[in-house]
């Protein structure tokens, strides 16, 4: 009975707050667990709507949720939905000032959150272990799990933080997420995360509407036009680097398929119109590298095609599953030409750089950001690769392996970009701000038009629009950025302008760079395992004689599955004889869609699908 009510419940809140009436396999079970007060990890594919597994039973119990996450792109997506549904959440990020970080945790403590997000890094900080006992948790969620086991493909010294959160509120229960784990590592995220009782519970990993087709041959750009003529609706095309998603995007453009490339050097407000373009509709394919699509959910992707191959089988088949989620056929491409292999092992050999290369790199980014020796902890500062790069004479390759080996080791914590803009909230008292607007001419009509453009400013920060505010009191915009700075050293408010830049934040003091040092052991660690996932993935792309479900779906331990029979092995053992076709590995879709309309006019015409009028 009162597991009916819980149901009920939670029902009740996913209609009102996100409209739906039905739950997806796997959901409900993990909310039950939960409001039950269960540790529990949930291992949901791509696309299996992770978020909700926590949001929804956050709603039901009317207590704060702490989330933990490594991405603050995603972070700052999931707030903005929340609070657009009248959701009071917020987060706490590198690129905010103390001030608004202690207002915001503030803000948890007495009770005027639903949701906190933070980064793990923040854990450890005495401003937040000081609120921690007042918070009124409900329940700890810790996306993107995985991060915390040293056997997974992205291991994060930070994560290993939160079982410290945890002795201290012992009864709070815990949910654990992630996308993508073996059997080893979810055991791993178990015991490091202090799991009273192993609670696991799987989504189906298998997606019976994603067809993958692995194709071979020398010409790619050929195949992935072929795939675009043959494949209607919207894709992402995968690459590895920058300057190929403006190459290839140009390609598909010469033949008359709208197409943009996506990738963090590109302007905020190209990169927001560009995204914004592919959702609606507008515009068809998106060629990006694999950031693009994180937090993104878009259901009617029909096509994703790698270019490369990822550097692991974790990584392909999250891309992969962003294609299909409206439960409707979608194609998952990977193209394989002459050296893919060799250039892949060799991609996984300068994710380690030397130590002399890390120190230089270290260095010169201590030196560009003025950052004194033992200062900077939790500090957040411009990331210029390139200039590192230039200052340094390294190839800019080895200077972002350099700062990925900083963050695996934890000396920093590397942000990509994610877009921030301006925000002001207003340190002063309300008869400290009355005075100036009135009798301060030079900074007073700024304070003046803030509060009006903006409310609630004396209780959070707000997202501020500088060229609004230089309109409305008639001034330049540059002249109203000064006043705000003004304003922020006077310490009346504090100004975070608005920034696009990825930036690094220091986990440690800033240390001499010729003592810096790296666990050697750890690092021969995770060379060796960052290898033998190369070797998953390489295994996977050179089969010919195995169903690619069924090997993705034995990488995450789920095995004894079907032939999902129509993937591009399935499809040739069934069209030469049981021998591979050389067509259908060379060439994508080759007899695909012969294939398809004979089996619907079996199905269709003659009442069954080997046509003897028997129904399936």
């Amino acid at each position: 009975m009162e597991q009916e009510r819980t149901g009920v419940a939670l029902h009740t809140v996913l209609k009102k707050h996100w409209g739906f009436t039905a739950f997806r396999p796997v959901q409900e079970r993990v909310m039950l667990q939960v409001l039950n007060g269960k540790d529990t990890l949930a291992l949901l594919p791509t696309g299996g709507g992770k978020s909700l597994c926590f949001q929804v039973p956050t709603m039901v119990t009317g207590k704060l949720c702490l989330v933990v996450s490594p991405l603050i792109a995603l972070m700052k997506d999931q707030v903005e939905r929340l609070r657009s549904k009248g959701i009071a959440a917020r987060a706490i990020t590198s690129d905010m000032r103390w001030a608004e970080i202690d207002n915001t945790l503030e803000s948890a403590a007495v009770g005027k959150l639903s949701f906190l997000y933070v980064s793990p890094e923040r854990l450890a900080s005495e401003l937040f272990l000081a609120r921690l006992p007042r918070m009124p948790l409900g329940l700890i969620a810790v996306d993107e799990a995985h991060c915390i086991s040293q056997w997974g493909y992205d291991f994060r010294p930070s994560y290993l933080k939160i079982r410290q959160v945890r002795e201290q509120v012992p009864k709070v229960p815990l949910l654990a997420l992630t996308a993508s784990a073996t059997a080893a590592v979810a055991s791993d995220i178990m015991q490091q995360l202090g799991f009273a009782t192993p609670n696991l519970l799987r989504g189906d990993f298998r997606r019976p509407e994603l067809v993958l087709w692995v194709s071979r041959g020398e010409d790619k750009q050929g195949r992935l036009l072929r795939i675009m003529l043959n494949v209607p609706g919207t894709s992402i095309v995968y690459m590895r680097e920058r300057k190929g998603t403006v190459r290839i995007a140009q390609f598909l453009r010469q033949h008359g398929i709208a197409a943009e490339a996506y990738h963090a050097g590109l302007a905020p407000k190209e990169r927001d119109r560009i995204q914004q373009a592919w959702m609606n509709g507008s515009l068809r394919c998106v060629v990006a590298t694999n950031a693009f699509g994180m937090g993104i959910d878009k259901a009617d992707v029909r096509s994703v095609v790698h270019m490369e191959a990822p550097p692991d089988l974790e990584s392909y088949y999250q891309e992969a599953g962003r294609g299909g989620r409206d439960g409707k056929t979608a194609h998952a491409f990977l193209l394989v030409g002459p050296g893919d292999e060799e250039r892949a092992m060799e991609r996984v050999k300068l994710g380690f750089p030397a130590m002399t290369d890390v120190r230089r790199s270290y260095q010169a980014f201590a030196d560009m950001n003025g950052i004194a020796l033992g200062a900077g902890l939790f500090e957040a500062y411009p990331l210029d690769l390139r200039a590192i790069a230039d200052r340094t004479k390294l190839p800019i390759s080895t200077v972002a392996h350099s700062f990925k080996a900083l963050e695996l080791d934890g000396h920093l914590v590397l942000s990509e970009g994610a877009r921030s803009p301006s925000r002001v909230f207003l340190l002063a008292d309300q008869r400290t701000v009355y005075a100036m607007r009135v009798n301060d001419q030079r900074n007073g009509p700024t304070l003046e038009a803030l509060l009006r453009l903006y409310g609630g400013l004396f209780e959070e920060a707000a997202t501020i629009d500088e060229a609004r505010i230089a309109r409305l009191i008639e001034k330049p915009v540059a002249e109203v950025e000064q006043r705000l700075h003004d304003l922020d050293r006077l310490k009346v408010l504090s100004y975070k302008p608005r920034s696009d830049h990825p930036s690094a934040t220091l986990q440690q003091p800033r240390k001499d760079a010729d003592r810096l040092t790296m666990d050697p052991a750890a690092l021969r660690d995770r060379e060796q395992r960052s290898a033998q996932r190369l070797d998953a993935m390489l295994a996977y792309m050179s089969s010919n004689d195995r169903c690619r479900m069924v090997m993705l779906l034995s990488y995450f331990d789920e095995h004894g599955s079907s032939d999902c029979g129509q993937c591009d092995v399935c499809r040739s053992l069934k069209n030469y004889g049981g021998q591979t076709d050389p067509s259908i590995t060379a060439e994508p879709l080759a007899h695909y869609q012969r294939d398809i309309e004979t089996e619907r006019y079996m199905r269709d015409e003659l009442g069954g699908p080997d046509g003897t009028g028997l129904k399936a």
